[in-house]
C-alpha cells in the first residue's frame, strides 16, 4: 500500500502498477514481539531496517541507509522516554539489517518497530499502563520529527503537551473563569506553547471550532441561566495542537441567584 500510493516515480524492480503519485515521506510498521525471560527481565525495543535491496538505493536515488537513520533516531527516543519516565533498565536490543517485508518492500525509507514483548509480564506491566503508551507514542512521534528534521536540514518545533489543573470558577451573573496550566517538557524545550484555543458546547450539541487566547485563563459569560455549558482546552505552538484538555461542564440555575 506504501508504494501504491508513493506511485510513479517511486516504482522500482518488479513493481510497475502505478500508483497515486503522493509524496510518502517514510513508512513505519508498529509492532510488538513475542518470547519470555529467564527470571521475567525486560526483552525490550528492536527496530529493523533493510539496505541491500535494489542496490541500495530506492527508486528516487535516496540512499537505503536513510532507513537505518530513521530507525536509530526512533529507537533512541523511544529508550531514553522509557528510561526516564518509567524504567531505568529498560533494553535497547538492536539495530537489524534483515529483509522483513515492512522494510524490504516500500520504496521509501522504512523501519520495523518491536517495541516489546506482548509475551514477557516485565514489558506487559508497562504496556498495560495508558500513560506508557501515550508517553511511547509521542516519542515515535518525535523521532519521526526529529528525523525529518534531520534530512530536511531544518528546525523543528514539538507539538505541545495537553494542559493541566483546568477548572471553572463561578464569577458574577453567568460570568464564569476557566483557568489552566501548561504542561512544560522538560526534554523538549520546543514544545511550549504560545496560545491556546478554547472549545464550547451547549447542551448535547458539538463543540464549536473555539477560539484563541494567549493566556492561561478567560473571563466568559454564558448565553443564558439553566444551560448546561461544556468547555475544553487544547494547546497551540508552531508544531501543532496538543490533544484536548478534560472537559469540564458549568451551569448556573436561576433559583440560586
Amino acid at each position: 500500500w506504501v508504494n501504491y500510493l508513493a506511485g510513479d516515480p517511486w516504482s522500482a524492480g518488479n513493481d510497475k502498477t502505478g500508483g497515486l503519485g503522493l509524496p510518502v515521506d517514510l513508512s513505519l510498521a508498529f509492532h510488538s514481539d513475542a518470547g519470555v525471560t529467564p527470571g521475567d527481565s525486560i526483552i525490550g525495543t528492536l527496530a529493523i531496517f533493510y539496505t541491500s535491496a535494489d542496490n541500495g538505493k530506492f527508486a528516487s536515488g535516496t540512499s537505503r541507509m536513510a532507513s537505518r537513520d530513521l530507525s536509530d533516531i526512533v529507537q533512541t527516543q523511544i529508550v531514553e522516554d522509557i528510561r526516564k519516565e518509567f524504567e531505568p533498565q529498560w533494553t535497547r536490543r538492536g539495530l537489524w539489517d534483515r529483509p522483513y517485508s515492512e522494510v524490504r518492500r516500500p520504496n521509501v525509507p522504512g523501519m520495523l518497530l518491536e517495541l516489546l514483548s506482548h509475551q514477557n509480564l516485565a514489558d506487559m506491566r508497562y504496556n498495560l499502563d495508558p500513560r506508557f503508551r501515550f508517553s511511547v507514542s509521542r516519542s515515535v512521534y518525535k523521532g519521526i520529527l526529529k528525523y525529518l528534521a534531520y534530512v530536511e536540514n531544518r528546525e523543528y518545533t514539538v507539538q505541545p503537551l495537553p494542559v493541566t489543573g483546568f477548572a471553572i470558577t463561578p464569577l458574577s451573573g453567568k460570568k464564569v473563569r476557566l483557568s489552566w496550566e501548561p504542561v512544560i517538557d522538560a526534554d523538549e524545550p520546543t514544545s511550549k506553547p504560545d496560545k491556546y484555543r478554547i472549545c464550547e458546547r451547549r447542551g448535547d450539541n458539538g463543540f464549536d471550532n473555539g477560539f484563541v487566547i494567549n493566556n492561561t485563563s478567560a473571563e466568559i459569560e454564558l448565553a443564558s441561566y439553566d444551560s448546561i455549558y461544556t468547555f475544553k482546552v487544547t494547546a497551540l505552538n508552531d508544531g501543532g495542537e496538543s490533544f484536548d484538555s478534560e472537559e469540564l461542564s458549568v451551569g448556573i440555575n436561576t433559583g440560586n441567584l
